[in-house]
């Protein structure tokens, strides 16, 4: 139980840090304190788990396989990009790119032009292809009326 309340308080504080500080924090700050954090946490580790690390032996018969299993690992990588890279020359992938272009054009043929709509408002207006009609002037009916200018 004595550790229960200590560890729940650090979580609830590290939530706290994350919900409220640093979304603040700009993503080169996060970057470098991430850097800085991560130096620290391997360099503690270290420091305290050295004599494990100097005690284990049990991997040292393996170091003789390293080269073999790197240069295995780089090939398949290369024949993977290569393969990738060139292709194999199948077409399946042309063929949904094909029935898209398919439907946009069906759905384009289908959309009204500008003009068609521009049209259906004119004839509702009831304008029939005339200009309108502004015997108002420029202004409208909010047009200043009998303005006079008088010389002092």
């Amino acid at each position: 139980m004595e550790f229960f309340i200590p560890s729940l308080i650090a979580i609830i504080l590290s939530a706290a840090i994350v919900m409220f500080v640093l979304p603040r924090l700009s993503p080169v700050v996060l970057g470098v304190l991430a850097i800085v954090f991560l130096i620290i946490s391997v360099q503690q580790h270290y420091s305290f788990f050295s004599t494990e690390y100097r005690q284990s032996t049990w991997q040292m018969p393996l170091m003789q396989y390293a080269p073999y299993v790197l240069l295995g690992g780089l090939t398949l990588f290369l024949l993977f990009f290569i393969v990738n890279f060139i292709g194999t020359g199948s077409t399946a992938s042309a063929a949904p790119l094909q029935s898209m272009n398919a439907a946009i054009e069906k759905v384009a043929n289908q959309i009204p032009t500008i003009a068609d709509a521009t049209n259906s408002i004119r004839n509702a207006v009831g304008m029939n292809g005339r200009a309108p009609a502004n015997n108002r002037g420029a202004l409208g009916s909010n047009a200043p009326k009998n303005i006079s200018f008088s010389r002092v």
